[in-house]
């Protein structure tokens, strides 16, 4: 009989998780975005990163690390591993002891998380403890090789066994514990075993310099920030490496049935214009040349773009061909773009960075690989979807997308004839440029119409609440929610240089993964697969059910989801063990389509909730969301500005597009969820969203308008006031002029101004204004047709020098007047008075 390790612990630890259904609505809603991002040690998420009650202390004074072993043992077989025990404390240790121990057999992969949490005394069956002879200085290590056999440490039956080895001091004090899982290999004759499927992901950064904008024909060069891709594609590389563990695994006909290549159509793309050469620069050369003069021009050499050759354009070409000739034969899925966070991408309400994260994969992959991939189908790397989301998976649905015969440019165009537009005139209070908007966009502004073909998103168990058994509901009309199991996709998340921490597991379970070594987290996922294709198996009602199996017909299929970060040696030992399961029959192979599909006469229900139960720190933060909605809406606003030219081979959603993808990427989960990692993850998100603003503040200053002072000067209220508008861009601009003014003002501006490529015209406009002292204060911009801000506002000042001059000619007049005065009154009084020469007038007495 299996039971459960540590039933008591395993209780404990669940019963937050076993909620009634009648109160899933409110626990769906647990997951909630912070203000700010915050460093997983701040204490307002440190409890959701890591239980601080979960082996506490340990490693810290020495440590034990697991650095060979099998996953999988047949029956009788002993145990050979190598342990690493490492002096981290700053005083020499000696005397130390290494003991095995082992716990019942497992029951589930929920239970396998419980034993990597449990009391060292859950684990009961103890075997021969062993001495480190060598006196360990501080930072020091010394490798142990351990032969254990059947009887120093019983693993009866077809089973998984939690392993632990406890690390003591000499006083007999426990230093640290290393821990996984073994399972032994067999079928029992009478199981029937479930089928599994398997993801391949395949995702890497993608570090272009972020301000890249499109060109005509073809891409724009390629400037990366680092060969930091072109290392993990060379040969030995991480991309490299997983090719060849995808290689050999699929070599073998069941492992290549059920496996499906799950590829990142940002990276695939991104090799792809590598293999042509590319630049390696910190930043690109200035988007928007400065305007010079003529004569500052001459005898000058252009300026250079900085940076150095790439060197792994080779090593780009030889990867892709790779992968093209396995793409050719097997399954293959398209990541969203850059593996981009999908919660996240709706929240900022922008249709088009979600159709961009979730429509044009397939295109992209079937334009560089030549093969078809399988379509309808979103696998997001969260693992789950918030409210709101699903309706805008419904972009997903390929069966109605028109990228293979005009991109998204046509979509778009179409899409841009639906809306009001504007004339020149006064500008609407409050108006800003969408970068400099407060506001963030509702979820439902990225919803989809209903899909004419049902798109199915892959999601952890437990993040859709439906009254059935089953895998399947309606997330929305149209998306239906495929679920796999969230316990098993939390252990193998754990795998690599960097664990993650699901959002949609249990928070008690969860701890610093790296207490465990690689190896050891590598095994235990490996044993995951095993246990989980044990704990399906299912038994005819006519034969007697050993105790532990429950009785039922049909298996549940299995889907496993590794992480799209995981490195060569955790695949490897994964395919291994999913080799392992189809060979002895443990598992029946399964393509994902069949996982996918509703078998005939299930009845689908709508689910009830959406959503992570649980505490989720790896959210991205509401400050992230509002600087990509400001950034995504400025460029839809200079999308819609521009104006296609047929002279120019350039669309202007085409010019655009890289700037969308910027984006996409700035919101990657790749990295964020670990919690070692997330600090550089979070650091990038940021270094990319304020890389992109400034490429967007720049096209900003590009399309200007230039007055020819701050003050004008005008002879009469007819005269008119003459501005200039400058268009920095390689596509035209349809704009329109907006301002700001006093009560009673009014521009008599053109309707609508079109400003050629790289050009300006010369904008002539008279003015009623109110006479005021000093003169009349205006604000004036460009802005899109549909009203939107779009260039830095030019304020000016307009006096009417009619005015003036009625003002000199009075004062004028009164200085005559008063003049005319003073020799009036200076003649008369020279009239009354005696000539100079006369003699003195005497008065009689």
């Amino acid at each position: 009989m299996r039971r459960p390790l540590a039933a008591g612990t395993a209780a404990l630890l669940l019963a937050a998780a076993a909620t009634p259904m009648a109160e899933a609505q409110q626990t769906q809603a647990q997951a909630q975005a912070q203000p700010i991002p915050l460093h997983p040690d701040n204490p307002a998420v440190a409890d959701q990163w890591v239980n601080p009650a979960v082996r506490p202390g340990e490693g810290e004074t020495a440590q034990v690390r697991l650095q060979s072993s099998p996953a999988v043992l047949g029956a009788h077989d002993p145990l050979r591993v190598a342990l690493l025990v490492t002096n981290t404390s700053d005083e020499p240790l000696q005397g130390l002891t290494v003991t095995p121990r082992r716990g019942p057999a497992t029951g589930s992969v929920m239970d396998q998380r419980v034993a990597a949490v449990a009391n060292p005394l859950e684990y009961q069956v103890v075997g021969s403890e062993v001495g480190v002879d060598t006196r360990l200085e501080p930072g020091e290590s010394t490798e142990l090789e351990l032969t254990i056999t059947e009887d120093a440490l019983p693993l009866p039956g077809i089973s998984t066994y939690p392993i632990m080895f406890v690390l003591s001091a000499v006083n007999g004090a426990l230093l640290d514990t290393e821990r996984f899982h073994i399972s032994i290999r067999g079928t029992p004759d009478n199981a029937q075993p479930a089928g599994m499927t398997a993801l391949f992901p395949v995702t890497a950064p993608v570090d272009i310099v972020p301000g890249e904008t499109g060109i005509a024909p073809g891409e724009p060069p390629l400037i990366l920030a680092s060969e930091g891709l072109a290392e993990q594609l060379a040969p030995g590389g991480r991309l490299s490496s997983l090719i060849d563990v995808y290689a050999d695994a699929t070599s073998q006909p069941a492992v290549a049935e059920s496996t499906c290549l799950a590829l990142d159509p940002a990276l695939i793309q991104t090799v792809d214009r590598m293999a042509g050469g590319y630049t390696v620069a910190d930043e690109r050369p200035d988007l928007v040349e400065p305007p010079r003069r003529l004569r500052d021009s001459w005898g000058g050499a252009k300026d250079n773009a900085s940076g150095e050759p790439g060197r792994g354009a080779a090593d780009a070409q030889a990867w892709l061909d790779r992968v093209t000739a396995l793409a050719a034969t097997q399954c293959v899925v398209a990541l969203p773009w850059a593996n981009t966070d999908l919660n996240a991408v709706a929240r900022t309400g922008d249709v088009w960075l979600m159709r961009e994260a979730v429509e044009r994969g397939p295109a992209t992959l079937k334009e560089i690989l030549e093969t078809e991939s399988l379509t309808n189908t979103v696998v997001p790397g969260a693992g789950y979807v918030v409210p709101g989301v699903p309706a805008a998976l419904g972009w997903a649905d390929h069966s109605r997308s028109t990228i293979d015969d005009e991109g998204m440019q046509g979509s778009w165009e179409r899409a841009q004839g639906t809306g009001p537009t504007h004339r020149s005139g006064p500008a609407d209070p409050g108006n800003a440029t969408a970068l400099d908007r407060g506001d963030v966009p509702s979820i439902a502004d990225s919803a989809a119409p209903e899909p004419a073909r049902p798109v199915q998103v892959l999601v952890a168990s437990g993040t859709v609440t439906h009254p059935e058994e089953h895998r399947f509901s309606w997330a929305a009309p149209g998306v239906m929610a495929v679920e796999y199991q969230d316990s098993l996709a939390t252990v193998l998340a754990t795998v690599g240089e960097h664990p993650e921490t699901t959002g949609y597991s249990a928070e008690e379970p969860r701890y610093d993964y790296t207490r465990d070594s690689p190896k050891a987290r590598s095994v235990n996922a490996a044993s995951a697969v095993h246990l989980a294709a044990q704990s399906a198996w299912t038994y005819p009602p006519a034969s007697p059910a050993p105790e532990r199996a429950p009785a039922r017909q049909e298996p549940a299929p299995i889907l496993l989801n590794p992480p799209a970060t995981w490195d060569a040696s955790s695949a490897g030992d994964i395919m291994a063990a999913v080799r392992d399961v189809m060979a002895t029959g443990a598992a029946r192979p399964m393509s994902l389509g069949e996982y996918l599909a509703v078998p005939d006469g299930t009845a689908v229900p709508a689910a009830d909730a959406v959503g992570s139960p649980h505490s989720d720190p790896t959210i991205f933060s509401d400050t992230e969301i509002l600087t990509a909605s400001q950034q995504s809406r400025f460029i839809n606003d200079l999308s819609g500005l521009l104006v296609a030219d047929p002279a120019i081979a350039l669309s202007r959603y085409g010019f655009t597009l890289p700037l969308r993808r910027d984006l996409l990427t700035a919101l990657t989960v790749s990295g964020r969820r670990a919690y070692t990692y997330y600090p550089l993850a979070e650091e990038a998100t940021r270094q990319r969203l304020a890389g992109s603003r400034d490429t967007l503040n720049a096209l900003r200053s590009a399309i200007a308008l230039i007055p020819p002072g701050n003050v004008y000067t005008r002879t009469s209220p007819a005269s008119p006031l003459v501005i200039v508008a400058r268009n920095g861009l390689p596509l035209p601009v349809d704009t329109t002029i907006r301002y700001h003014g006093p009560e009673g003002a009014k521009l008599n501006v053109p309707p609508t101004l079109r400003i050629p490529a790289y050009g300006s015209i010369t904008i002539s406009m008279t003015a009623d204004l109110p006479e005021e002292p000093g003169g009349t204060d205006l604000r004036l911009f460009l802005a899109t047709p549909q009203g939107g801000q779009i260039s830095e506002p030019a304020d000016i000042t307009v006096r009417t020098s009619g005015a003036a001059l009625r003002g000199w000619v009075i004062l004028a007049a009164l200085a005559v007047f008063l003049a005319l005065m003073l020799l009036f009154t200076v003649g008369r009084r020279r009239r009354q008075s005696p000539p100079p020469d006369s003699p003195p007038h005497r008065s009689r007495p």
